[in-house]
């Protein structure tokens, strides 16, 4: 008997995307924290699974280990393909949705880590204000890039609830300012709260922001 997926992941991270698919799929699946503050995710063992040494990543039920939530999502989606998460490729959607989540993992995501950790990216500390201040600014400008391109009500594509609509989801979670975020671009602020209502969603992130059993 194969065994479920195994999704290592930490609290607030890029897991999220990926954990609420399982929970939207219904699958079985196990979790393994790891505690990226402690430095867990340098370590042997977990470089031996993921050697770029990022959160989150999953074990296939065959034993195979993949990263990077984008990959994590296509890979389910396309794994458990009556759920529609994931249009198939042969789907006339295929290429906007695969533009769009792309886009959103190659475009957003990485500004959200010079916003929250500048100082990975200058040897100078004095620079650390002006790395965080631009990543805010390029901030603002993805997020009226998604605004605009939100095609659906209240999802992003007008087919309806999909893959992209926890991703974009996601990445809010991270903003400084929720609120403002969803006042200045009021089509995303839209789609996440309609993804927030959902079930699955709550619950991931309920145990994400839940302090960890010591």
């Amino acid at each position: 008997m194969l065994a479920p997926y195994t999704l290592f992941w930490e609290r607030l991270s890029g897991a999220i995307a990926p954990q609420v698919m399982l929970e939207e799929l219904d699958v079985s699946h196990c979790l393994v924290h790891v505690d990226m503050t402690a430095g867990d995710h340098r370590q042997e063992a977990y470089r031996s699974l993921n050697p770029v040494m990022r959160i989150p990543a999953l074990r296939l039920p065959d034993g195979k280990v993949i990263g990077e939530s984008s990959a994590i999502m296509l890979v389910l989606g396309e794994a458990h393909a009556g759920s529609d998460l994931v249009p198939a490729p042969d789907d006339p959607d295929r290429p906007e949705f695969l533009f769009w989540l792309t886009s959103m993992a190659a475009n957003g995501y990485p500004i959200f880590s010079r916003a929250w950790h500048p100082e990975q990216f200058t040897t100078n500390a004095e620079a650390n204000e002006s790395v965080r201040q631009r990543a805010e600014s390029h901030l603002a400008e993805f997020f009226a890039v998604m605004d605009g391109a939100i095609a659906g009500r209240p999802y992003f594509l007008a087919r309806g609830f999909s893959a992209l609509d926890i991703y974009l989801a996601m990445l809010s979670e991270w903003s400084a300012d929720r609120q403002a975020l969803f006042e200045a671009n009021p089509h995303v602020g839209e789609l996440c709260r309609a993804v927030r209502e959902r079930p699955a969603y709550r619950k991931v992130l309920e145990m994400h922001t839940a302090p960890l059993a010591a």
